[in-house]
């Protein structure tokens, strides 16, 4: 038996999983029907974050192979039906034409909700790092 923590946990690592190798769909799940999303804007809403994700997957995905998600340890702060997470994330690829290796670094802040036994995203915002061979 999963605790609470172990659940959220999962959750996180699950959106890791999809972005890389699942579908627009599979991610949406993951976030309240209600819920934000804060990354290259904000959205509001399942619609409005389906839109964000399709739109991602076909500019940022699709021009690469090998897409890797490693999510560090998180925070996460549990207070009855409500918890905050914070955590960092690498993600490498090849580009598609140059073959190019791809490094990106990001920090999740994270709102989740408990509805139905379920753990899902009501807030979360990506925010994008320099790269490790980028310069200021």
């Amino acid at each position: 038996m999963l605790t609470e923590y172990e659940k959220i946990q999962n959750h996180l690592a699950k959106y890791c999983f999809l972005v890389d190798s699942g579908s627009v769909g599979e991610i949406v799940d993951l976030f309240w029907d209600d819920a934000t999303l804060e990354f290259n804007g904000l959205h509001v809403g399942e619609e409005a974050i389906r839109a964000c994700y399709t739109d991602w997957a076909e500019r940022l995905k699709a021009p690469v192979e090998g897409l890797r998600h490693l999510l560090h340890m998180p925070v996460i702060e549990i207070e009855s039906s409500h918890a905050r997470s914070y955590s960092y994330a690498d993600a490498d690829a090849h580009s598609r034409r140059q073959g190019k290796p791809i490094q990106n670094r990001a920090m999740f802040e994270d709102k989740l909700v408990k509805r139905d036994g379920q753990w899902r995203f009501i807030e979360r915002k990506i925010i994008w790092m320099r790269g490790i061979n980028e310069t200021a």
